[in-house]
C-alpha cells in the first residue's frame, strides 16, 4: 500500500535534464540515467544526479553504475543531508524491469526505479514512464507528482571522479 508521503515530488523542469542525456546516448543505441534525491524527510526531489564516463558503462541493453562511483554520489549527498531515493533509466523500447534491473538496481526497501521507454525520442511526461518501489521485490508504484511552485533542482554530475556541476 502506497501513501502520499512516500511518492516522490519533481519541480517542474526536473526531468528536463534526464531526458536530454537519455536522448542523446538513446540516439547512439546506449542505455543511460540519473539519480533523485531529495532532502532527508521528505519525498521532494531537490537534486538530479546525471551519470558521467568514469565507472559508467553504457550500452545496448546495459547501463551500470559502478561501486566507487554510487559511493561518491552517496557520499555527496550525506554530506549535505541529502537522501538518494529514486533511479531512473532508459531503455530502447518499453518501460519494463528487465531480469538485469531486478537483480542488480539498488535493492533498499522504498527506493524507487523509473524506466524511461524509446530512447531515441523518450516521453517527457513521467507518467508514460515505468515506476517500480523495492518492498522485498519490486512493485509497481505511482509516478511522482510534478509541483510546479518548487523551486528548481540542482543538476549534477557524477562519477568515480566525483560530483560536479552539470
Amino acid at each position: 500500500m502506497t501513501t502520499g508521503m512516500r511518492e516522490l515530488v519533481l519541480p517542474a523542469g526536473a526531468v528536463d535534464p534526464v531526458l536530454q542525456e537519455i536522448q542523446r546516448h538513446g540516439l547512439a543505441d546506449l542505455e543511460t540515467g540519473a539519480l533523485l534525491l531529495t532532502g532527508q524527510s521528505d519525498m521532494r526531489v531537490l537534486v538530479v544526479a546525471v551519470a558521467g564516463t568514469a565507472g559508467i558503462v553504457r550500452g545496448p541493453g546495459l547501463f551500470a553504475v559502478s561501486a566507487v562511483a554510487y559511493d561518491r554520489l552517496f557520499t555527496f549527498a550525506e554530506e549535505r543531508s541529502y537522501q538518494v531515493r529514486a533511479m531512473i533509466h532508459s531503455h530502447p523500447k518499453e518501460a519494463f524491469l528487465s531480469r538485469t534491473d531486478r537483480a542488480y538496481s539498488l535493492r533498499v526497501p522504498g527506493f524507487v526505479s523509473a524506466v524511461v521507454p524509446t530512447y531515441t525520442a523518450p516521453p517527457t511526461n513521467p507518467a508514460s514512464w515505468g515506476w517500480w518501489r523495492f518492498e522485498r521485490d519490486w512493485v509497481p508504484c505511482t509516478n511522482p507528482a510534478i509541483d510546479p511552485a518548487l523551486p528548481p533542482v540542482h543538476t549534477v554530475v557524477f562519477d568515480e571522479e566525483g560530483v560536479r556541476e552539470y
